[in-house]
């Protein structure tokens, strides 16, 4: 990740920039954008409103950075996945990855794109579709090598996979929740839905 106007980042930039977006996020949560300013955010991440701005011009930009942190994400999950040969074991993956995103207190995609303004509202919503068509490539995959149904229709059910995932995953954000527990069940309950019959689920 690069801030506006520097180089690659050094580790206590990245730390600084990862603290400046999330105190965006939890504010967002908390109080919807109305309730973001640069100075509530440089005292929620605990930096000077001078740090701040020499990293972030205005609000709007700490708003894009918390996108762009999305997309790195995504970006990353997607290259991982797609180099797992085995589509149960890459599905249990982005349960994981979905149920470890929650856990960590960052926005849903949901609740962020009801919060962000229309531009950036628009450019999250392409970066869940990239995610989307992920999970519809999986069941594709898992088709063809006959670990996954061969009534499923991976255009529909991979979207409704990939809906299930999000909504069981905003679970892990709940006070107390057992983050490998909810993982654990949450890939069953997926797989029993798509994987054939013989094909014992894989598991990690």
């Amino acid at each position: 990740m690069t801030a506006p106007g520097h180089g690659p980042l050094s580790e206590k930039r990245s730390r600084t920039v990862h603290g400046i977006l999330g105190a965006a996020m939890q504010i967002v949560m908390e109080e919807g954008v109305a309730g973001l300013s640069m100075s509530a955010i440089a005292e929620r991440a605990g930096v000077s409103r001078q740090t701040l701005y020499s990293y972030y011009p205005d609000v709007e930009a700490v708003l894009a950075g918390v996108v762009a942190m999305g997309d790195e994400g995504d970006a990353e999950l997607i290259e991982r996945l797609q180099d797992e040969n085995d589509a149960r074991l890459a599905l249990g993956s982005f349960v994981d990855a979905m149920v470890a995103t929650a856990a960590s207190g960052h926005p849903s995609p949901t609740a962020l794109t009801v919060a962000l303004p229309v531009t950036l509202r628009r450019a999250l919503a392409e970066h869940a579709q990239q995610t989307e068509r992920l999970v519809v490539e999986l069941l594709r995959r898992g088709q063809e090598d006959g670990s996954f149904r061969a009534d499923l229709d991976p255009a529909l059910d991979g979207r409704l996979l990939f809906r299930a995932t999000l909504a069981g995953a905003e679970l892990a954000a709940e006070p107390d929740a057992d983050q490998r527990l909810l993982s654990q069940h949450l890939k069953a309950a997926l797989l029993r839905m798509v994987v054939a019959e013989g094909s014992m689920p894989a598991g990690r």
